[in-house]
């Protein structure tokens, strides 16, 4: 009797851990946290943070920020304080490890917040931090 409630408890723990495993591999992202700046003006850019937040940095102000989540090469931004356009919007994203590029989807395509659609569209981004 002792064996089998043993058997049963090992069974449920393998389980778990395996059911743990695949959760964290499905979430999780190469997507980079840290600085990242316009390579010709190193004064403008954004921190994306492991939280899921990120900023964007101008002259030494952040006026703009907001949350973010990341699925597979999808960068979606969930919110933005100056309520720009529709949210959530998404961008697929490349990064080699100093240079962050994103590209504009069919959905953000047609972004009415030009800002973030024009900070989006085909730009690169340099880490530096």
């Amino acid at each position: 009797m002792n064996n089998k409630k043993f058997s049963l408890l090992l069974a449920g723990l393998m389980f778990v851990m395996v059911v743990l495993q695949a959760c964290a591999g499905s979430s999780a992202s190469n997507f980079p946290t840290g600085k990242f700046a316009d390579p010709e003006d190193p004064l403008v850019g954004f921190e994306f943070h492991e939280d899921g937040t990120w900023n964007n940095f101008y002259y030494g102000a952040n006026e703009v920020w907001g949350t973010y989540s990341v699925k597979g090469d999808l960068y979606i931004e969930e919110t933005n304080n100056f309520n720009c356009g529709k949210s959530p919007m998404s961008f697929r994203y490349t990064f080699d490890g100093t240079n962050l590029q994103f590209e504009l989807t069919e959905e953000s395509k047609k972004d009415d917040c030009e800002g973030r659609r024009d900070a989006f569209d085909g730009t690169t981004w340099v880490l530096v931090k």
